[in-house]
């Protein structure tokens, strides 16, 4: 690739990148950070991007995993859900419970093969519908929406388990 070619690449992707790492992080600082981590790793990987299928799923997936170092580093989970309630108006008890709850879909999750973590993060953090995640992923929305099914049971098999 050349550097031109990725150039043009790297404008048309950035937007989505800050937009899908501010998703996670919750900061546009760190996000737009993350981003340029990204590029920086795209760029140095610039020979090879060829060999990919989807640059932009590739991309996605690497914002993706930089976002929740950034999470971790910061030793927070991964939200559960959002809520225009402060923490401040929170009682201990459901302050306790979110957690719980954070630390058991964290747990569910990472049982899950990588893909599938892939798909129910973007679907159901990310907030992307299925036209979109097959556009980023260089799939059908039919294989997506397919894939999110198995991945959704599967997650259902993994909570019934626990129980």
């Amino acid at each position: 690739m050349t550097a031109k070619d990725f150039e043009i690449l790297a404008r048309s992707l950035r937007p989505g990148l800050v937009k899908a790492a501010c998703r996670i992080v919750d900061n546009h600082d760190e996000a737009e950070d993350v981003a340029q981590d990204v590029m920086l790793k795209l760029w140095s990987m610039r020979a090879d991007l060829d060999r990919y299928s989807s640059v932009e799923s590739l991309a996605m997936v690497m914002t993706r995993h930089m976002a929740l170092n950034v999470l971790r580093a910061r030793k927070v989970s991964v939200p559960v859900e959002d809520s225009n309630i402060s923490p401040e108006e929170l009682s201990p008890e459901d302050v306790m419970v979110r957690h719980e709850a954070a630390a058991e879909v964290d747990r569910i999750l990472a049982a899950l093969p990588e893909s599938q973590q892939t798909l129910i993060r973007l679907r159901h953090v990310e907030g992307y519908d299925n036209a979109s995640i097959a556009a980023i992923l260089g799939s059908s929305e039919g294989a997506v929406r397919t894939a999110l099914s198995r991945a959704r049971r599967r997650v259902a098999e993994i909570f019934a388990s626990a129980q």
